[in-house]
């Protein structure tokens, strides 16, 4: 990770999943690796997961991430139609249809009603309702491209009353821990409810440890953002989606607004879609694809996931080589200092003194962190040094492994009730040469579970 604290995540797919290229992809720096389940290919899917687990290294944890369909509305099977600005387009309830195109689920024309604009594929393609008769729906095409099934597609400013946790996303779950998943992606997040739900699974499946990453993308979740990252361990801005209920201009301050109370809250965040969408086809970015990307650091993302750049592009690594030059220099323009945020409690409270204290000093931060707390707490004060991290436990390496500005490093001789903890830990730090002899070192851990209570400082001898 020298040389850059923000993470990247990439999403896994035909252009990516060949042996070489996974490899490739790792050793490039990325830090996660994202499933979209919306296209679970369980047989390749196991295969990828085996792969990429192999690649991982006691300093360089590997976390997979299971992102689940959710409920969404698609479109049935149809050979792909052009459409132009103008013209007129019929859906059609049902698998498939001679009348017009189809649509599987009813739900749509329950809920759509005249004048509603029809976003399919994330608005690639728009549609304004003419009428609706629940069975039928003509529509009329506001934008020109080309319309393909199997294609998902939503109805601007309305949430489809359907449950968060489908029966599809029940069994993907199982797949997930099964096969040794880290992390679980809950699409369409309204209320703590639904992170509940699939909190209660996880522990039916004896996977507590697995981490949930609440998906915001709907109105409802950004109203209720407070109780969802209370009950969540990750956030991901959706921001694909959130243009389905908010205007575009207003996707800045939604995704900024996201990010801070996530950071408050001390909850890692993670920005999606469309940030390098040129490279599916482009060797090379657009300038304005590279001032997003600087924004999104600037708001302090713990991590950055790119999609179809990784998963169907043209130039899967070339689009992470491009990713990481850009998070480089937008780090260059961090001033450095103590992010501005209250403790929420006493153990917060030491480890902002644990930050500001590497600060002032120049020290950099050897700590220990059993289940993740400790990191977690660290990350959210954003220390100027870089901060070590070890773990015991290879969930929490896997988890931490995507906070900004952490070295996670899996060691299972570790124990926090060992006396000699922080000499254990700066020997090991000094033999993977994290450290050197005449830096100053400030350690953390914690005695008790959850907590961060302990505090050291000491320069490195010969």
């Amino acid at each position: 990770m020298t040389g850059r604290k923000t993470k990247i995540i990439a999403t896994i797919g035909p252009s990516s999943w060949s042996e070489d290229i996974l490899k490739r992809l790792f050793l490039e720096g990325v830090e996660g690796f994202r499933f979209n389940f919306s296209h679970a290919d369980y047989e390749v899917f196991r295969g990828i997961a085996a792969k990429l687990r192999s690649l991982e290294t006691p300093q360089r944890p590997v976390t997979l991430i299971a992102d689940l369909q959710g409920p969404v509305v698609r479109l049935g099977g149809f050979d792909p139609i052009q459409v132009h600005p103008g013209d007129k387009v019929t859906f059609v309830q049902g698998e498939r249809s001679s009348e017009g195109i189809p649509i599987p689920l009813r739900t749509l024309f329950e809920l759509a009603s005249q004048g509603d604009v029809l976003y399919v594929e994330g608005g690639r393609l728009a549609f304004q309702v003419l009428f609706n008769d629940g069975e039928k729906i003509q529509a009329e095409s506001l934008l020109e491209g080309e319309l393909k099934p199997k294609k998902t597609i939503t109805i601007k400013g309305k949430e489809y009353p359907l449950p968060s946790l489908t029966e599809k996303d029940v069994g993907d779950v199982k797949f997930a821990v099964e096969n040794g998943f880290d992390a679980i992606a809950l699409s369409f997040v309204r209320h703590e409810g639904d992170i509940r739900r699939l909190r209660e699974l996880l522990y039916d499946l004896k996977a507590e440890d697995v981490k949930i990453i609440a998906k915001i993308e709907t109105r409802s979740s950004v109203e209720n953002l407070e109780p969802i990252l209370e009950h969540s361990d990750m956030v991901l801005v959706a921001r694909g989606d959130l243009a389905n209920f908010y205007n575009l201009e207003e996707i800045y301050r939604v995704q900024e607004d996201i990010l801070r109370k996530a950071r408050l809250k001390g909850k890692p965040s993670i920005v999606a879609t469309q940030l390098l969408e040129s490279m599916i086809n482009n060797p090379v970015p657009t300038r304005s694809e590279v001032v997003d990307v600087i924004t999104a650091v600037k708001m302090d993302a713990d991590a950055l996931m790119l999609a179809g750049e990784t998963a169907a592009g043209k130039y899967p690594v070339v689009a992470v080589s491009w990713l990481k030059r850009i998070i480089v220099e937008a780090e260059k323009l961090e001033k450095g200092q103590l992010a501005d945020y209250e403790p929420q409690d006493h153990f917060e409270a030491i480890a902002k003194g644990v930050a500001l204290l590497s600060n002032i000093i120049g020290g950099k931060i050897l700590a220990f962190s059993e289940r993740g707390n400790t990191a977690r707490r660290l990350a959210k004060f954003r220390p100027s040094a870089e901060m070590i991290v070890y773990t015991n436990w290879p969930p929490t390496a896997r988890y931490i492994n995507l906070l900004k500005g952490v070295r996670a490093v899996y060691e299972p001789s570790l124990n926090k009730h060992s006396p000699s903890l922080f000499s254990e830990l700066l020997d090991k730090a000094v033999k993977m040469g994290f450290v050197s002899v005449g830096d100053i070192v400030v350690f953390t851990a914690g005695r008790r579970r959850g907590s961060t209570d302990l505090i050291s400082v000491e320069r490195v001898q010969v």
